[in-house]
């Protein structure tokens, strides 16, 4: 029964070769395949055979508007907002650590230069630190994937949320799409069994949505929500210049950008997609479009994705829904008792930005700004991330005491990152304690 079931349904997607090996399978295995098989359509298959014909994005050309960072009356608006309870935010931490060679979720991986800290307890702490300044309990929550959902929970509940309450922390899941080979069928991973992977990070809103928490956040007054991915240490889960330069904008998103240093960095391009402003990914990127070079010798493209963002929760709404294109990525993937070849297929939150009436742009220093831990070895791998959390470091201190600082490795509490008015009459004019980590 089960069996004519799925061959039937299979026969409508038009892949009966995934019908391969069901008489192996129990009751009990058919019953899930067929329940995995009728979470994905026709329509589903159709966009992502689209997906392989044409680009995701439409003509493009340089931007020449938009904002650089450092503006003190955004701030200081932005920290009122905060203390109003008014913003939340949400880490994409969807991904594993396997190109690092960790095994398991990325978030855990340890980053910090002294107490070896991992990427979810930094951004736990900065919470909680970003709270007592605002006086005001601000919210996480963290977007997981089927891979890693359960380790991450388990991670947060064995550390106590790392002084955060409980109730500060949510967590829900990103949505999973199919793989493809080269002819643009799906695949099994085993008998009964599709392969498949996270859609990437631009279904966000949508996953936000269904597990309940917009409207929960909604109701508590929550209307801007920070962004950020896990894997960027320098990530400011509440940036009140970002947050106030929303707001006095009325923007529906602002977006983080950094200056472009070389032509071949693996970060998405900043661009002006006729009357919008977008994001064109490095591997849709032409060459000739990646080097090109202005009269003066810089960049025609000057502005790289941080993929750091603000969001308002009313565009959030109009738009949590709306299909967004799909990007292709050649990947491997288990097939029984192998590793082969297959497409992904993801969804960029950067490609809300086509839907936005007002988008603005806010270019900030890279120092400060964008670190991310994306390769075991090389450019930006725990040696760069870790160089540029000290320096990082460095810079706070020192300008928080105004006094000049040995050059040696130390870290600091996060409660120096949103330092109350006590804590700047503690530091200023003080020297640089001799201890690895510094505390208020």
């Amino acid at each position: 029964m089960l069996k004519d079931e799925i061959l039937k349904y299979l026969k409508t997607l038009g892949q009966p070769h995934l019908g391969a090996g069901l008489e192996l399978l129990s009751e009990e295995k058919l019953s899930a395949f067929l329940q995995q098989l009728r979470s994905f359509d026709r329509s589903l298959l159709e966009r992502q055979l689209k997906a392989f014909r044409q680009p995701p994005h439409p003509p493009f050309s340089p931007l020449n508007h938009y904002a650089r960072s450092g503006n003190c009356e955004d701030k200081e608006y932005g920290k009122r907002l905060l203390a109003q309870g008014k913003v939340g935010c949400i880490i994409l931490a969807g991904g594993q650590g396997t190109r690092l060679g960790f095994s398991g979720p990325k978030g855990k991986v340890s980053v910090s230069t002294v107490r070896g800290k991992s990427l979810f307890q930094l951004f736990a702490e900065r919470t909680k630190c970003a709270s007592q300044r605002a006086r005001s309990p601000l919210h996480l929550s963290i977007m997981t994937s089927p891979l890693n959902d359960q380790e991450t929970r388990q991670f947060f509940h064995e550390n106590k949320c790392f002084g955060l309450d409980p109730s500060q922390v949510s967590f829900f899941i990103q949505p999973v799409l199919p793989f493809c080979d080269d002819e643009g069928n799906w695949i099994l991973e085993e008998e009964g069994k599709l392969a498949v992977g996270p859609d990437g990070n631009g279904h966000v809103f949508s996953a936000f949505s269904a597990s309940g928490l917009l409207n929960a956040w909604r109701l508590q007054g929550i209307e801007l929500f920070s962004v950020i991915p896990i894997d960027n240490p320098l990530a400011d889960p509440f940036d009140a210049e970002m947050i106030g330069f929303q707001a006095r904008t009325k923007a529906d998103v602002v977006l983080k950008a950094v200056p472009r240093l070389v032509s071949n960095e693996n970060m998405g391009v900043v661009v002006q997609m006729q009357d919008r402003i977008g994001i064109v990914e490095y591997t849709e990127l032409s060459l000739d479009d990646a080097e090109a070079k202005t009269e003066d010798g810089s960049f025609k493209y000057p502005l790289a994705n941080a993929n750091l963002f603000c969001f308002h929760s009313d565009f959030i709404l109009r738009t949590a829904q709306t299909p967004l294109p799909l990007h292709l990525a050649r990947k491997t993937a288990r097939h029984f008792n192998d590793r082969v070849p297959i497409w992904k297929f993801e969804t960029f939150i950067f490609d809300h930005l086509q839907n936005a009436q007002n988008a603005q742009v806010l270019l900030c220093p890279r120092a400060n700004t964008y670190a991310p831990l994306k390769n075991a070895q090389g450019d930006k791998s725990l040696t760069t991330v870790r160089a540029a959390l000290n320096a990082f470091d460095h810079s706070i201190f020192q300008a928080l005491s105004g006094t000049q600082i040995p050059q040696r490795a130390f870290e600091l509490d996060p409660a120096f990152y949103y330092p109350t008015c006590e804590l700047k009459q503690q530091w200023q004019g003080k020297e640089l304690p001799d201890l690895d980590y510094i505390e208020p």
